[in-house]
């Protein structure tokens, strides 16, 4: 989490400290990744570049075809976990693509947000498009 704070030059206290995880895990039946957690109580809502929304509830169910949607972009790829195992933070990215292709990278949420702003060879890069990066806090930009 402290890469992704300076990589945004993140600087504000926790934006969701009040989170109550053991009501919404207990809701969705499986526990959540600690890094995901960590990322929703830093940043907040909001968006990545203003382009990769972080959901704040996208555990309203597992799919049945054993994803669970973490965030999504304005170009319909929806950003999963494959939550196969009874242990969150061994589960790793998928992308569905908007085209309904899924595409596994094998790390989790917080790493791959970095890795999609810093790596100008990821396949969802947003390194060519931005020389620095920002997280768009939606309840403070309203």
């Amino acid at each position: 989490m402290e890469r992704l704070k300076r990589i945004t030059c993140w600087t504000q206290p926790a934006q969701r400290p009040d989170v109550d995880w053991t009501r919404m895990e207990s809701r969705l039946g499986t526990a959540l990744p600690s890094d995901y957690k960590r990322m929703v109580e830093t940043f907040g809502e909001g968006a990545f570049d203003g382009f990769l929304g972080l959901y704040q509830e996208p555990w309203t169910h597992l799919r049945e075809d054993g994803l669970l949607i973490w965030a999504g972009t304005e170009h319909e790829n929806l950003y999963c976990w494959r939550a196969n195992g009874d242990d969150p933070d061994r589960w790793t990215v998928v992308i569905r693509s908007f085209d309904g292709e899924d595409l596994p990278f094998d790390c989790q949420a917080a790493e791959f947000v970095c890795r999609i702003l810093t790596d100008p060879h990821h396949p969802f890069t947003m390194a060519h498009y931005f020389d620095t990066h920002w997280f768009m806090n939606y309840r403070e930009s309203g």
